[in-house]
């Protein structure tokens, strides 16, 4: 058994959750999956931009709110990408729910002249799941269909 969890996921959570926050510590595509990058590396070798932009950019995409200070601890204590994933993509199902292709919809919905209609731009700043295989395109959904072109169960 793989003492990891991410044998485990058959819904592909972990793996998404990863190669989103891979990407966000500034990854190539070669290493999206690479569950031993270690957070303190990457912001030492700039590639996600420091500190500030990495604390903006989780919570802007997954909507993971951290402190300086709170990032900090996570960096001393040599933490991977693998055990941050393990410990925050509970965080992000649990807080959010399942939300669906509908909810989305529905949270995305504008006035335009008297009659709803979709705004593109609210969903785009929708909060994010992940990064899917296939066409590393972010995940808006926890289930349904995705904008990254797959399925989610």
């Amino acid at each position: 058994m793989n003492k990891d969890g991410f044998a485990r996921d058959n819904k592909d959570r972990r793996i998404r959750f990863l190669r989103g926050l891979n990407f966000l510590l500034g990854a190539d595509w070669v290493n999206l999956e690479d569950r031993n990058t270690l957070l303190r590396e990457a912001l030492q070798s700039g590639s996600c931009g420091g500190v500030l932009r990495l604390r903006n950019n989780l919570a802007n995409v997954y909507d993971l709110e951290f402190t300086t200070e709170e990032l900090a601890k996570l960096l001393a204590s040599n933490m991977t990408s693998g055990e941050f994933t393990r410990k925050y993509v509970a965080e992000i199902y649990r807080t959010r729910g399942r939300v669906g292709l509908n909810t989305l919809v529905g949270s995305s919905m504008t006035n335009c002249g008297g009659v709803p209609a979709i705004d593109s731009a609210k969903m785009d700043r929708a909060h994010k799941y992940g990064l899917g295989a296939s066409t590393f395109r972010w995940c808006d959904v926890a289930e349904g269909p995705c904008n990254c072109g797959s399925y989610h169960q």
